[in-house]
């Protein structure tokens, strides 16, 4: 099996799955139906990466690069600090990359919140706009 081939199809689908996931986050600001999708992909990121350590697919392309004869040490690094540094020569930690995903996945997981109401209790909702309501008249 060429596991090269196969490591450098998960890199490109890894690539593929982050620039969706930011179109995606773009996409969501606009539409406010597409926040729960998401702030779901984005906690499911979150979940996998705490639970795994690092990301599923970037332990995998090390694994094929590994049984191909040429480790990368990319699960040392992160995939997106790697392939920053060797594409673009931007260097950056993976750890700015994880807190950024972790509070943008929080950030967009909050502001969903709102689009759920008509499933969430409706008086947080109202109170909500109470509060706006006096604040707009006691400024």
């Amino acid at each position: 099996m060429d596991y090269n081939f196969w490591a450098d199809v998960t890199a490109v689908t890894h690539a593929t799955i982050i620039v969706a996931v930011i179109v995606g986050l773009l996409i969501s600001f606009r539409y406010k139906r597409f926040r729960p999708w998401e702030a779901g992909a984005l906690i499911a990121t979150v979940v996998l990466w705490s639970y795994f350590g690092n990301c599923p697919l970037t332990i995998l392309e090390e694994k094929l690069r590994t049984l191909a004869g040429n480790p990368s040490g990319i699960t040392n690094v992160g995939f997106t600090p790697f392939y920053a540094n060797k594409l673009l020569g931007v260097s950056f930690t993976s750890r700015m990359v994880q807190q950024t995903t972790f509070f943008t996945g929080g950030a967009l997981f909050a502001a969903s919140i709102e689009w759920l109401s008509p499933v969430m209790h409706l008086e947080l909702f109202r109170a909500r706009r109470l509060f706006r309501k006096a604040k707009r008249k006691f400024a």
